[in-house]
């Protein structure tokens, strides 16, 4: 449990190219809002039909190949080392594409912590080189655990696209959550923009210490 931070940490575990296309970047409507440009991060936000929490999406470009990004987001226990706010990460099915991952987040004081269960499955589209991986929340296919709350409504994608000949990927991470238990709505979506920017910033130093 930590005093402040991000209200929304979101793992994913994990993945957008037109693949596989779920809700995330799909629903039909161009309205995002940009909410935050440093460093070369741009972070956007819009409204989800039905729900009080936003959608956001972040992008960047990092110095690295698609493969060398892939392998950091299929590190299922190192997002303990550099996504936002994740106390646990556990692999806990997977096969030749696609895996289901259970997370603990860390959540504000004296709130609970969260917990998510996320299956994501990735396709790669041969003429480009691009992967995207989808990500979807299936609560029930692990047990809830004490002193936490189960997070049941998660849907988003990473996306990692060559550019300069397969040298640098552009990184797109977009995601759609609700951490439930009654947060309200307005503190979520005031601090839900930390969420992509800081995991992107993590990512590219994460990926700068591979070999």
């Amino acid at each position: 449990m930590r005093l402040l931070g991000s209200v929304v940490p979101i793992l994913i575990g994990l993945l957008a190219v037109p693949l596989m296309v779920g809700r995330v970047e799909a629903t039909g409507s161009d309205d995002w809002q940009l909410a935050k440009q440093a460093d070369g991060i741009d972070v956007h936000t819009r409204p989800v039909p039905g729900s009080g929490v936003v959608e956001f999406r972040g992008r960047a470009e990092v110095d690295a190949s698609v493969e060398a990004v892939f392998a950091v987001l299929q590190d299922v226990e190192g997002f303990r080392d550099w996504f936002p706010d994740t106390l646990e990460s556990r692999l806990l099915e997977r096969n030749e594409r696609s895996s289901v991952r259970y997370s603990v987040l860390d959540a504000p004081w004296p709130l609970s912590d969260r917990d998510h269960v996320l299956r994501t499955t990735s396709l790669r589209d041969s003429d480009t080189g691009a992967i995207r991986i989808a990500i979807v929340a299936d609560p029930t296919f692990h047990p809830e655990q004490p002193g936490r709350v189960r997070i049941r409504v998660a849907q988003g994608s990473w996306a990692l696209e060559p550019l300069d000949g397969g040298r640098r990927t552009r990184v797109t991470f977009a995601m759609h959550l609700d951490p439930g238990g009654g947060l309200p709505d307005w503190l979520v979506n005031a601090r839900i923009v930390g969420t992509p920017f800081e995991a992107l910033t993590n990512l590219r130093a994460r990926v700068g210490r591979k070999p």
